[in-house]
């Protein structure tokens, strides 16, 4: 009996530890679950950034790079396929080049998207607004 008193007293003395504990790194995980999300959400904002400049080069190979207009909106409709806010993209249009100087066979298309990434968790986590940036060409 002599030897039951001090384990109780201990413990009585740590009883809120685990609370306490499960308390603080429960927002350790909570943040770094969220880094995670979004650096997911960016990586994938590239993807469908350079897929939507590599529709557009293939839009202008396929129609003798002539048109322009068409190859921007290309771009854009491919971009709205995915869940991402394509105003930014409205606001500075995908730019397409001719680096060879005409759109004449064989020479090569070039089709730029600049896309603003802004984070889904920009209420709970501090990250900087980015600029993604993705380039396709090909030779006709």
């Amino acid at each position: 009996m002599i030897m039951d008193r001090p384990t109780q007293t201990r413990l009585r003395r740590q009883r809120g530890q685990s609370l306490l504990e499960t308390a603080m790194m429960i927002v350790v995980i909570f943040t770094v679950v969220f880094w995670i999300f979004e650096l997911g959400w960016l990586m994938y904002t590239y993807a469908v950034m350079a897929d939507a400049a590599n529709e557009g080069v293939r839009y202008a190979v396929v129609h003798s790079g002539g048109d322009v207009a068409g190859t921007q909106a290309r771009v854009i409709a491919f971009a709205q396929t995915s869940l991402h806010d394509v105003q930014a993209l409205s606001a500075t249009p995908p730019q397409v080049t001719f680096p060879d100087g005409s759109a004449a066979p064989p020479n090569r298309v070039r089709v730029t998207v600049t896309y603003t990434y802004v984070p889904w968790l920009k209420q709970f986590i501090n990250t900087p607004t980015m600029n993604t940036y993705a380039e396709g060409t090909m030779i006709r």
